[in-house]
Formats: structure tokens, sequence, C-alpha cells
């Protein structure tokens, strides 16, 4: 297991150290899939990570997607949203995780037609069977039932109905009760505890709160109670937040805008776990008017924040609330996220990164004449962005020495690792008797040979002491001197 710096768990003290959170890389051109088929040519809905299969070296995949029906006359409802839309549920693979391929299976007659006026027919990735699917696919290996090797959620009538597959094709419903959910919701399956983790979305503090229920057999649920909402103090960052949108000409303003109306709520709330904690990726939803003519929901702009946990119930706010994703600048018409930003339930691990795959949607609201002049359509994609390893949040220190000292803790493995930016510094590490906190001889400060590379996996050395064999399972507190550089784990191992 690997100590991180999110929170102060493992920490005693910090002493002239700044918390820096990162964010993600969005590299250009970082779309994996967008629109490009008649059956999907509105919007493209994903909730859950692509999911990788080991024995056939492939990433899956189901999303969701929205399409103008047959009739090709466009019509608004009392709402101003198009009538007629079509959704469904499709599905990709891809070999390396960018580049997608939506292979036709022919278990869908779709009635409409090519541009040339053929019939579309059977020459399409609809999955009949996995329709409303938004929450999964998960891949349980430890199932004993093959018929359960893959699992998700169906969202209808505000439940969840749990849904399950032996190929990742054909779905059948469970026999089992549903869970209570508004339209949106996440699930993700802990490995390591073997504990499937739904976090659902109901009424609560200042509008859409979350809920968690975890199940151990995907069949019977507890119920945990409310886990997280906006407060006080997200209405104040959503508020400055929100106004950027209309001072900066490089972004796009929103349609609607009564201030008497700004509020902030919790869009979404996607958990994983991560090296022995729980993180969440809440995206904050900031309204900014609601939609005429029958007001009956917000145009809106989103930002994506970082939350830790220990128990799944209590949450943490990382790094003061700051942004950990957010909305793109608009660029010429080939960015996706300027509107909208979704995230999936977790990373994946790829490269040596932590790649997050998030839903970029060019606009949250259109008005009558953009919808009557169809641009609701290419309006959303799936996008990438990347993390290093552990790349959360750093301890950085400057143009002074900073230390950070570890609460005790116990070696258990011969080598010390750290992950590590210090090629223009320098880190230096102490061992400390856990009960006394003086210094180990042989493992001091001065006795270190300083950590100076970019690395992920940096094991630490001592000038007389090549590992840590003779401490294995002692309890030791870790001392931890930067200069110029910045922290982000440190573990032990072989």
């Amino acid at each position: 297991m690997k100590y991180l710096f999110i929170d102060d768990h493992d920490i005693e003290a910090i002493d002239n150290l700044a918390r820096k959170l990162h964010q993600p890389q969005k590299y250009r051109d970082n779309v994996v899939i967008r629109p490009e088929y008649r059956w999907e040519n509105s919007t493209i809905q994903v909730r859950t990570t692509p999911v990788w299969l080991p024995d056939e070296g492939v990433f899956k995949m189901i999303y969701l997607s929205g399409a103008e029906g047959v009739d090709v006359e466009v019509q608004v409802d009392m709402t101003g949203a198009p009538v007629g839309m079509e959704s469904f549920a499709c599905y990709a693979t891809s070999v390396d995780g960018v580049n997608w391929e939506k292979p036709f299976l022919g278990l869908h007659d779709y009635p409409a037609l090519t541009w040339r006026g053929t019939a579309i027919g059977k020459e399409n990735n609809i999955l009949p069977s996995a329709k409303g699917m938004l929450q999964g696919p998960i891949y349980d290996p430890h199932d004993p039932n093959p018929q359960r090797r893959f699992k998700g959620l169906r969202y209808g009538d505000n439940e969840l109905r749990s849904v399950a597959s032996p190929d990742f094709l054909h779905w059948e419903v469970l026999d089992i009760p549903s869970l209570p959910s508004q339209d949106e919701s996440h699930l993700t399956y802990d490995e390591d505890k073997r504990l499937f983790i739904a976090a659902v979305k109901r009424a609560g503090p200042y509008g859409r709160s979350w809920y968690l229920l975890t199940s151990d057999d995907f069949a019977n649920w507890t119920e945990h109670g409310l886990i997280f909402h906006a407060d006080q103090v997200d209405q104040e960052n959503g508020a400055e937040r929100l106004q950027r949108f209309f001072d900066d000409p490089a972004y796009l303003t929103p349609i609607f805008n009564r201030p008497e109306e700004w509020r902030t709520d919790v869009y979404n709330f996607p958990i994983f776990p991560y090296e022995g904690l729980y993180l969440a990726t809440p995206v904050m939803h900031h309204w900014s008017g609601k939609h005429s003519p029958l007001y009956e929901n917000v145009d809106s702009r989103k930002s994506v924040e970082l939350a830790s946990s220990r128990d799944l119930k209590s949450w943490h706010r990382v790094a003061g609330r700051a942004p950990f994703m957010e909305l793109s600048p608009v660029s010429q018409g080939e960015t996706y996220d300027t509107g909208q930003i979704v995230i999936t339930n977790r990373p994946v691990v790829r490269n040596n990164e932590l790649w997050f795959y998030y839903l970029g949607f060019r606009y949250r609201a259109l008005s009558i004449a953009d919808t009557l002049n169809r641009g609701y359509l290419d309006s959303s994609a799936l996008c990438l962005a990347r993390l290093r390893m552990d790349g959360f949040v750093s301890l950085k220190g400057g143009i002074e020495w900073g230390s950070v000292l570890t609460r005790p803790l116990v070696v258990s493995d011969k080598t010390l690792h750290i992950n590590a930016d210090s090629w223009r510094g320098r880190v230096l590490i102490e061992l400390l008797d856990g009960e006394s906190g003086q210094p180990i001889p042989g493992f001091g400060k001065d006795e270190c040979i300083p950590t100076i590379i970019d690395s992920i996996n940096e094991p630490v050395r001592w000038r007389e002491r090549s590992d840590l064999a003779e401490l294995v399972g002692r309890t030791v507190r870790l001392r931890f001197h930067l200069w110029q550089a910045e922290l982000y784990s440190f573990w032990f191992g072989s």
C-alpha cells in the first residue's frame, strides 16, 4: 500500500511545504469516442470507465447514444427541447484505450435511412438488451456464476434495476429488488474488498445530493444514507466560477443568466478505491438560471473537485475545494468540453499514468432557434485526460528547505520507494525511532543519498545502508526534507 498526501491521516507535521492539487492534463485532440453514425448523431453518454479484459487484451465499453428520430422535421415541445429523440446502447472496443472501433453486431434492426436513402438495418453497433444501462459494465471475475460475470445498473422510473451478462453483449434484468435513485448514479467495484459501491442521487441539502449503498454480492444492498451534499461555501465558490463564464470571452457564455437563481449543488459523485482509501470526483453544478418557457430545468456550468474518505461515509474536501478538472475555453469548434463536463466512475492505470475518461458537452442549454437549426447534433463526446501515477496531490518545497514528518509506521519491506519530481532540487529522508523520535543510526538525513530525479518509482538509499532489511517489522517515523521538489507518495516494497 502506498502513502499519499491527499489528507493528514499519516502525517504528524508539515513545515514550510505547500500542498498542491494537480489537474489531469487534457491533450490536444483528446476525444476518443464521438458521434459518427445516424443512430448516435446527437449525443454520447458514458458514466463508467472502459473495462479491460486481460484474457482478450482489449478494452470494451457500452455507451448510450442520442439520435434524431425517423421524422426528419425538427419540432420542439413546451420546454423547448427537440421532440422524437431516440436513445440506444452501443458497443465499442479498443486495444490501447485511445483508438476505438464500433463493431457492427447485427443485433438491432434500425429503421432509419442512410443519406443515400437505403435502409441501415442491422449494420450497427446497437445493443438492444443494454438500453438504459448507464452504470456499467463492471467486470466481476469473482462471481462463481458465469452468467453474471458482467454487471450493471439500468435506470428507469426513479429506480435502478440490476442487470448481468455472460459475454458483454446479451443482458438480462436480475430478479432482485431495485435501488431508489434519481436520474444520475455511479457504480464501482472494489476488487480488494469485493464490494460493490453505488452512489445515487436524491434530493437533499441545496438540491442534488448523494446517498450510499453497498453490496458484497450484487443482490443484497445496504443503505448508508446521505454522504455528500453542497453547502454555503460551495455557493460562494460556484458564484465566483460562474461569473468567469460571463466575464471571460474565451469561454462559452451560458444562455440564461438570472443571478437570483444562481446556486450550486452536486451533479455527480463517482467513488473509487485508491491505495487504501476512497476518492471521489464530485461534479459541482453551478446554476446560471432556469430554462424558459416552462423553467423546469436549469442552464449551468460544471467543475470537478476531489474528495477523500477512509470509510465511504465521512468525506474530506481536498485542497480547499480547488477544481480538479474544469471546462475548456472555446477553440474554433474543435473542443467538446466547453458547456458541460461529467467524469466517469474511476481512472484506468495505463502506461504508468492514470487515465480519466470524461464526457465533454458543447452546451448545457440551447435557444429554441439553435434547436430548430439542429444545434444539438454532434454535441458531446468521450474525452481523455491523463495524470501522473499517484499525482493527485503533492507536497511542494520551494527556495528554502521544508519537511514533512509522518506518524509512526511499520516498515513492511526492505526498500523505501518514493514518487517525486526533484530533478531541479533535492529530496532527503531520515528514519526516526517510532517512540523516541530519535534518528536511527545509519538512516539519518546527512547519510541519505539525495534524490535528484523525476520518477514515479525511485528507491531511497543511504550511504552505508543499501536497504531497510534490518528495520523490517520495526515502527518508525519518516521525515522527508524537500528543496525545489515535489513529493507525491512513498511506500515500502521489495
